[in-house]
């Protein structure tokens, strides 16, 4: 993979946490990631980095207020606008002048944001597993959140129909993000408590507790715990790579809950209105399209982008869910990299 470099970039009197590996004067286009939340950090895109042994970089960031990066107080800055402009600040600082994109989940919403309103020098996009419409996103989710058992779809909505949003007092304070170090403890403590409360017993307690208005909460996350096995990532805790849970344990849930909601089928936040599936015929760049089988970005919601953009390709992953870079990081390695080097040989023809 040859040498890891780490550092912040300036943005806004804050920093943003950075890592590139490999060498960004190789002469190959850097393959830049965007990770999924709104809110998560970047850790998951871990095994991508090998694609930086053909010479080619490979750059993630933690988007402000995520993992490593800086924690900003004021939720006012949680808008699609602010992260469309550190994506700009983060191509500035590193000189990335030509990149391939790839957007994993919410990070596809924000590539094609950028796209969109901002410029097109990218010589292809990848989206993994990406919406297009949160509307038709949340429509699917709740779709596959029915499949549920009953008494797990009944505390969920009970949760829905009581929830507020908490409101917040502007605050300029920012702090620093966690030490790799404690979030790497997080991480652990993460996997055993899934452990836990993926056990049936502990479906069922909460299930029961979701009567109780005070513990209504935490039921709908130990619910949100059953879609996720079936939709985001089907592998026992124990066999999920501690890596993995870096991202999840360096989440910011205020993030998340300003631009999305409480839940993938509960969008209530600020993007709950956002749709470009007019637009996809705007992209002109090479389109690789990933999704996994069981995947909650369903295949009615693939298929809108395969349509959308004209220059696009569709790759499903058999035995994968949202995570198909985790479940079959080999042939996702293969297909991505196959993929770019395509896009490369199509521009210099």
């Amino acid at each position: 993979m040859g040498a890891v470099t780490e550092g912040f970039v300036p943005f806004r009197g804050m920093r943003t946490w950075y890592r590139v590996a490999g060498d960004l004067g190789s002469g190959k286009a850097p393959l830049l990631l965007l990770h999924g939340g709104p809110g998560t950090g970047s850790d998951a895109f871990l095994p991508l980095e090998a694609l930086a042994s053909s010479g080619r970089a490979v750059v993630r960031y933690d988007q402000i207020g995520c993992g490593y990066s800086d924690r900003p107080r004021d939720s006012r800055l949680w808008t699609i606008g602010t992260f469309v402009d550190e994506l700009e600040a983060v191509r500035r600082e590193l000189q990335l002048d030509r990149v391939h994109l790839l957007g994993w989940s919410w990070g596809g919403m924000l590539a094609l944001e950028y796209l969109l309103t901002r410029r097109q020098d990218v010589q292809s996009l990848t989206l993994a597993s990406s919406p297009v419409s949160v509307g038709m996103w949340s429509e699917e989710a709740r779709r596959l959140r029915d499949g549920l058992p009953e008494h797990m779809t009944r505390a969920m909505r009970r949760f829905e129909a009581a929830y507020v949003a908490a409101a917040d007092a502007p605050s300029t304070a920012v702090r620093r993000g966690p030490s790799p170090r404690t979030v790497q403890q997080m991480a652990r403590l993460a996997r055993r408590a899934v452990s836990v409360i993926d056990h049936p017993w502990a479906v069922r307690l909460a299930s029961s507790c979701a009567a109780v208005p005070l513990l209504r909460r935490a039921a709908y996350e130990v619910m949100g715990t059953q879609f996720a096995k079936r939709h985001v990532i089907r592998m026992k805790p124990s066999a999920i790579p501690l890596f993995a849970f870096r991202s999840f344990a360096g989440m910011n849930r205020k993030v998340y809950e300003t631009m999305w909601g409480p839940s993938e089928y509960f969008a209530v936040g600020n993007l709950k209105d956002w749709d470009v599936t007019t637009r996809l015929n705007e992209i002109a760049v090479p389109t690789l399209i990933t999704s996994g089988r069981y995947d909650e970005a369903t295949p009615a919601q693939m298929q809108v982008i395969a349509d959308g953009i004209a220059a696009s390709r569709w790759v499903v992953f058999e035995r994968s869910a949202h995570l198909a870079l985790i479940e079959e990081p080999d042939r996702y390695l293969t297909v991505l990299g196959e993929f770019i080097a395509a896009a490369e040989a199509g521009a210099s023809s």
